[in-house]
């Protein structure tokens, strides 16, 4: 008899978590058609079918694949696996080259044709679906009501789906902050002034610049917001799955596409006001302000808080050399850390202390037979815990299924399954969930030692460029640096006080591509620069 595993998928929160068991139910009697023994049930639950990312039940169904755990692969159609032509012909391969059947029930066994003819189906399906809901949401502003997303000021009008009103205490700090950026005060300090009135922000904990400027091409911030003026904008961006990781991304669609729809009753602010704003922030940047030429450092991007964990970002430079400080202090003063860094001093300093690590390599060996010990122990305590989970998660499907089979034969009254199915399944849900959430362990570490000399040639390089301020480091000599350094925490400081900050790495860059350990440098302190800060 053959081996038979089945897999099972609804695509969002909205469709009821009962379509997976239902699938299963069909799957099975299916199977038992085909006289194939079902050895296990692989499931995403709200996931969709547009990528193969992010569906661990499919991942795990494809590992047992290559392990050849099974001969047949039973799923109700084909768009269960994938709603993508690439994706499921490709799957498809997979299975039929360790001569897997995929059998679905509503279709039987797939060959080529078969598998290219309903991806076509399946993902001009998805496209139409995906056309008609842009439809519906162009036809709802047209209509003069709000297609979805929160703006700061408005709140919805419960039981008229879609339309808004304006909340007039957060309309007044509206206002505010547009009279105070027109008066002539900065973002930066709007942010700071709301921050310390003890303003509640839109979103987190605090005001910062960037809710109040925005970004002038995506239309957000408060300033930018043409609802504030009595204006419904559609259609400013568009979400694209990447290929290559399955992930969402927003990108600005061409002024053409952007549909403009009066909405008077939702106007905050007069459009001389909103004009004065737009105006004063056009000439302080305008729209090509994101393209404008930036210095790039070897640290750029590198550099945090000790404090808030925020980037530190350039204030400015005297003679000494450019500075830096906590952005998060500079932006909202939500920070305590007020001190300010000579930059240059830092790149310095953290390249010797990376040399003369690196003239050691004793000390690198012995951070690696460390982390190769602690990782052995941890990988096998995780493959203990997890086998438990698993056990632990059959177990509770097993009962789940007894309990769906004595509905099905009336051998249980109604209340007994309201009593005993919910906990069965949160119980199941938190199981799913501890076991998404971990990773497979990596406890294997293979030193380069190539590697390691090209990156101690590469620091030689770096300490006499940082020797000369007008010198620029390699593309090279930056991206091998950044493979092995990844952040510098700065801890906080009063000024005349000497630096202190830790110098955290990845070894990665070193050693074999399993390696995502971190090292660990901390510094005590150094003369301070001769010009007191």
């Amino acid at each position: 008899m053959k081996r038979a595993v089945i897999y099972a998928r609804y695509s969002t929160d909205l469709q009821n978590d009962k379509s997976v068991e239902d699938q299963f139910s069909l799957c099975r009697d299916f199977a038992a058609r085909l006289g194939a023994e079902v050895v296990k049930q692989y499931s995403d639950r709200a996931k969709s079918g547009a990528s193969m990312f992010g569906r661990p039940g499919l991942a795990d169904m494809m590992t047992a694949a290559e392990r050849g755990d099974f001969e047949i692969l039973v799923t109700e159609s084909t768009d269960r696996v994938s709603r993508d032509i690439a994706d499921l012909a490709h799957v498809h391969k997979v299975l039929k080259f360790r001569n897997i059947e995929m059998q679905c029930v509503n279709g039987g066994l797939m060959d080529t044709v078969q598998i290219g003819m309903y991806g076509i189906v399946g993902q001009m399906q998805r496209e139409e679906g995906a056309r008609k809901v842009k439809r519906g949401m162009t036809g709802v502003v047209r209509s003069g009501r709000n297609a979805g997303g929160k703006a700061y000021g408005y709140r919805p009008v419960t039981g008229r789906k879609g339309e808004l009103e304006i909340v007039e205490y957060e309309a007044n700090v509206v206002r505010r902050v547009f009279d105070m950026y027109v008066a002539g005060i900065s973002p930066r300090s709007i942010a700071s002034t709301l921050n310390h009135d003890a303003v509640p922000a839109p979103r987190g904990k605090q005001w910062n610049a960037s809710t109040i400027h925005g970004n002038d091409r995506r239309g957000n911030g408060i300033l930018r917001n043409p609802l504030y003026v009595g204006k419904l904008v559609w259609n400013r961006v568009q979400m694209i799955k990447d290929p290559s990781t399955g992930k969402r991304v927003s990108r600005a669609n061409d002024e053409d596409k952007v549909e403009t729809i009066d909405a008077p009753h939702l106007r905050i602010v007069d459009e001389e006001l909103f004009q004065a704003a737009k105006d004063r922030l056009a000439a302080r940047g305008g729209s090509h302000a994101h393209h404008a030429p930036r210095n790039k450092r070897l640290l750029s991007g590198l550099l945090k808080c000790g404090a808030c964990g925020g980037g530190l970002a350039t204030v400015g430079s005297d003679r000494s050399g450019p500075r830096v400080m906590c952005s998060t202090y500079r932006e909202s003063h939500s920070c305590s850390n007020y001190g300010k860094y000579y930059v240059e001093k830092i790149e310095r300093d953290v390249v010797d202390r990376l040399r003369r690590i690196f003239a050691d390599t004793s000390y690198i060996d012995a951070y690696v037979e460390e982390y190769r010990a602690e990782s052995k122990r941890i990988a096998a305590d995780r493959r203990t815990s997890r086998g438990a989970k698993e056990s632990a998660l059959e177990n509770v499907q097993r009962q789940i299924e007894r309990v769906i089979e004595q509905v099905s034969k009336g051998t249980i009254e109604e209340e007994d399954v309201l009593a005993i199915l919910p906990g069965l399944k949160a119980k199941r849900a938190a199981l799913r969930t501890e076991l998404d959430a971990e990773h497979a362990p990596t406890n294997v570490i293979e030193i380069k030692p190539r590697a390691v000399t090209k990156f101690k040639e590469d620091l030689e390089s770096l300490a006499k460029i940082l020797e000369d301020r007008a010198a620029e480091p390699t593309l090279a000599m930056a991206t091998a640096f950044r493979e092995v350094v990844s952040g510098v925490i700065v801890h906080p400081r009063i000024p005349g006080e000497p630096y202190s900050y830790e110098i955290k790495g990845l070894l990665a860059g070193i050693a074999g591509p399993e390696l995502s350990a971190v090292l660990l440098v901390a510094e005590e302190g150094f003369e301070p620069p001769t010009q007191g800060l």
